[in-house]
């Protein structure tokens, strides 16, 4: 996110809608995303040799080859040679953090082994040469290689369509959806929202026991559970997924498969639900939140000593929630959320600052310093310490420039 000098805030939204087409259209679109598809895979293998990330490089070795065996107009080719470019540096990327984690494992050995491999039906286009929309008429027009195809009607969200017509577009991505059949097309706006002054600035500890703890500077403290329909229901898809899984026939594979896609778009619902609710309970607030980069790599996670009680732990996708909260703060109220350095926030005081991880024995919920006996929950303690990061980091950006090593003080009088 960004702020120009008009105070407005930039937001990205990816909007989802349904293509409207006719069966010769479909095939025409689905002959066209599977050749894109293996065109992708095509390049990742022959370029396993090399792992070039170069796109100039890359698209003078396979440029021409992609057009000549793909049919694939100019403008698609080129993205392909791009969208490979970029899976070369996400997995380099990966070995890299792989190598410094585990650097003598197996994985790391056999990591370049095999080449990687498309398998989503996805094709990326370019706005205003290969796609482009009328917002007003809800039709869209896409480039294939038989022609462009013209005021192809779109369907979604209603809200969606009012976002289209405000915002700045970007280039959007053609998705094929196997279970249903169905084309799906994508689109990345930028929003400018007007910027407001927070009215509160509000900490927030996510947890494995309680998804929320919250503090607020209006002194509000709570934790927030997710309620337990919700967790029965994730039970029920976890057990049918064990079975299934232990069936390993074709029909449960194909289930499985199904059941997959029910529990991801379950889950997706609840986290919207519950950052709803909680950008609802605290309006005009700046949400402060822990910056959980690489959690899942560097945090020692709270186990417990039952089989159900891990898996609960890592059941709900933390960044996926935050990111929910971010985004839907900002178009309500046109307040930016922020992230702190995560580390200790569970282990220090904040009356006395002192950090011990005895302050938290055994990881348990109840904190008690050892130093000023100050007792809280482990949780609120986090959301506290976050707050006040934020508050703390906020002030000496405020004072510099303010203080100075050398004042202009008056000389004495000899």
């Amino acid at each position: 996110m960004k702020i120009d000098a008009l105070n407005y805030i930039e937001q990205i939204l990816m909007l989802k809608f349904k293509l409207e087409l006719s069966k010769q259209q479909k095939r025409l679109f689905l002959e066209q995303t599977i050749a894109y598809t293996n065109a992708i895979s095509y390049i990742l293998e022959k370029n396993l040799k090399d792992k070039s990330t170069n796109v100039k490089k890359l698209h003078r070795l396979y440029y021409k080859e992609v057009r000549e065996k793909f049919n694939l107009p100019a403008q698609l080719a080129v993205n392909v040679i791009r969208e490979t470019s970029a899976i070369y540096k996400t997995l380099w990327a990966q070995f890299k953090e792989l190598k410094r984690r585990k650097p003598n494992s197996k994985s790391v050995k056999k990591f370049w082994d095999k080449p990687p491999k498309r398998k989503s039906l996805i094709a990326k286009y370019t706005h205003n040469r290969t796609f482009s929309v009328k917002p007003d008429k809800l039709v869209v027009s896409l480039s294939t290689y038989a022609g462009r195809v013209k005021n192809i009607p779109i369907k979604g969200w209603n809200k969606h369509y009012e976002y289209l017509k405000q915002g700045k577009i970007s280039d959007p991505i053609l998705v094929y959806d196997k279970s249903s059949k169905t084309f799906f097309i994508y689109i990345p706006i930028t929003l400018k929202v007007p910027q407001q002054k927070p009215k509160q600035i509000v900490g927030v500890d996510l947890g494995e026991r309680h998804i929320f703890g919250i503090a607020s500077t209006t002194e509000q403290k709570e934790l927030i559970d997710i309620p337990d329909e919700y967790k029965h229901r994730k039970q029920r898809y976890h057990s049918l997924r064990s079975e299934l899984m232990s069936k390993g026939t074709r029909s449960a594979k194909r289930k499985l498969q199904k059941n997959s896609r029910r529990e991801k778009r379950f889950t997706e619902n609840v986290l919207h639900i519950m950052a709803k609710q909680l950008i609802s309970k605290y309006p005009n607030a700046k949400f402060v939140f822990e910056d959980l980069t690489q959690i899942r790599q560097n945090r020692i996670t709270y186990r417990g000593k039952n089989k159900e009680a891990r898996r609960h732990a890592e059941q709900w996708p933390f960044a996926s929630i935050i990111s929910k909260v971010i985004y839907k703060n900002t178009i309500q109220y046109g307040i930016e959320s922020e992230k702190v350095n995560p580390y200790f926030t569970s282990q220090t005081c904040p009356v006395c600052g002192h950090v011990d991880p005895n302050n938290r024995p055994n990881k348990g919920e109840v904190f008690t310093c050892t130093n000023c006996d100050y007792t809280e929950h482990a949780d609120i303690v986090g959301a506290i310490n976050i707050a006040l990061r934020y508050i703390v980091k906020k002030q000496d950006e405020n004072l510099k420039g303010l203080l100075v090593s050398q004042p202009n003080a008056p000389r004495e009088l000899t």
